[in-house]
């Protein structure tokens, strides 16, 4: 994993073993851009699924939504990226 570029922004381009780029955002995001472009990415933060009370029913359990896990620290999204890179390029 070899760093690109810093944006000013402040996001952080790296080049991962296989050629994809992968991309730490200000913003907690961390993503990766799919194998054959390097303009569509996708994000490998971790995603929680979150259930709400059904009002109606007053069951637990029966509504739900996704979010993402927003990684606060910079040496933390790098760390994960890093483990993404080791775990899935070759």
């Amino acid at each position: 994993m070899k760093l690109i570029k810093i944006t000013k922004q402040g996001s952080l381009h790296f080049k991962l073993s296989d050629g994809r780029i992968g991309v730490c955002y200000e913003s907690g995001y961390v993503r990766v851009s799919i194998k054959n472009s390097t303009t569509r990415f996708y994000q490998i933060n971790k995603l929680n699924k979150i259930t709400t009370p059904d009002y109606y029913k007053g069951v637990m359990g029966t509504n739900y939504f996704y979010r993402r896990d927003i990684i606060s620290n910079c040496v933390d999204r790098v760390q994960h990226l890093l483990n993404f890179n080791n775990n899935n390029c070759i």
